[in-house]
């Protein structure tokens, strides 16, 4: 019995706009590469298709994928293709000014009469092609889409062939997109990168001024990240605007910034801080959201930098916030900077046990401390993660 044949004609303009909407949602070549060729196998009904695309850090093309289930199987990435090649030569070929070519079918070149002609047909064979489309951005080619044939055997139409070399412009336009939004987040990395460097520069620049802090923001930044971890872990984490983990290894790493700003005098004095001492002691949360205020980057990290010495109940400082309008990201600060500093000799005292400090830590919920916050802290360090 034969197969049935399904024999609705194809409304091109309608599978474009189909491919357009999903296109300009992906930013990834190589993925949207793959949905294009499934987009072309399944529309024009195909054997096989391939692409042939330009790679930017190469300066060359490359035989990205092939889909299909006949033709020549190429490894993703791994073909080099010269700008040499006869079909590239081909399609940029063409005189200055000249309208560019729309395809290039294996019909067309059945009798080759010249050498370019008889290394084209040779190219069609090897990637088991019955047309070639390229698609250019301005006047520089992009892509080459190699067709196998269709499954019923039947040429290319008119239709078709405009379908393609729409879709082509179409893809063109998509991978550029693409690209940048891959060098767009390939920047991003990079600037991540410089401020977290900056970040480090800055924590050692205030250890080199006050003893105390030597170790100490590495110590606060491990204790912070696992308090966060253990409320993800446990659910308990309240919404946040942003990488949560990203802006509180920062803002740990400099919540003590401010300290240039304090005389060493006041810093490394050997006994406890008068009333006058303490009061220019407090301005160092302020000095420090001052020095980052004005890196875009580092808006919500300051956060923490500001209002680390907030207490749950109101008493601290710089303004006086209690509960959850202090930020979250300060209200962990609060909690990790509290039991290293407690656990830490000073030249005028000795450092609690951790027994002890885990006392304080229970005495001083609801008070100094969010509740939930300090259970998070005291439930890592029982497991062994602090």
């Amino acid at each position: 019995m034969p197969l049935a044949v399904n024999n609705t004609p194809t409304d091109y303009k309608k599978e474009l706009e189909k491919a357009a909407k999903q296109m300009i949602l992906i930013h990834r070549p190589d993925t949207l590469v793959k949905l294009i060729l499934r987009t072309i196998l399944r529309t024009l009904k195909l054997e096989y298709a391939s692409i042939i695309l330009y790679d930017q850090a190469r300066d060359a093309y490359v035989a990205y994928v092939s889909s299909g289930k006949t033709g020549l199987k190429v490894p993703q990435g791994l073909t080099k293709v010269t700008k040499n090649n006869p079909l590239i030569r081909y399609f940029t070929g063409q005189t200055e000014g000249a309208p560019q070519k729309n395809y290039l079918l294996l019909s067309d070149i059945i009798s080759p009469k010249d050498a370019l002609s008889r290394d084209i047909k040779y190219q069609f064979f090897m990637y088991n092609a019955s047309a070639c489309i390229p698609g250019f951005f301005r006047e520089k080619l992009i892509l080459l889409l190699f067709l196998g044939g269709k499954l019923n055997w039947e040429d290319f139409n008119t239709d078709e062939l405009g379908f393609m070399s729409a879709l082509s412009s179409n893809t063109v336009m998509a991978i550029q997109n693409a690209w940048f939004f891959q060098d767009l987040n390939e920047q991003l990395q990079k600037n991540k990168r410089l401020f977290l460097q900056t970040a480090l520069a800055l924590s050692s620049a205030i250890e080199a001024k006050d003893h105390y802090t030597q170790g100490h923001t590495e110590r606060v930044t491990q204790y912070a990240l696992s308090i966060a971890l253990e409320m993800k872990s446990s659910g308990k984490v309240p919404s946040y605007k942003g990488n949560l983990m990203e802006d509180l290894r920062l803002s740990s790493l400099l919540h003590d910034i401010g300290k240039i700003g304090v005389p060493e005098r006041i810093l490394n004095k050997n006994g406890a801080l008068n009333d006058e001492e303490y009061t220019e002691m407090k301005k160092h949360t302020i000095i420090g959201a001052n020095i980052l205020g004005r890196v875009d980057e580092f808006q919500e990290p300051i956060l923490g930098v500001r209002y680390h010495h907030e207490r749950y109940d109101g008493t601290g400082y710089p303004e006086g916030l209690n509960g959850g309008k202090i930020p979250l990201i300060a209200r962990i600060i609060a909690v990790a900077d509290a039991f290293d500093a407690m656990t830490t000799d000073r030249p005028y005292r000795k450092g609690l046990s951790k027994g002890e400090a885990i006392e304080t830590i229970r005495k001083e919920m609801n008070r100094q401390f969010d509740p939930e916050i300090a259970e998070a802290f005291l439930s890592a360090l029982a497991k062994g993660a602090i």
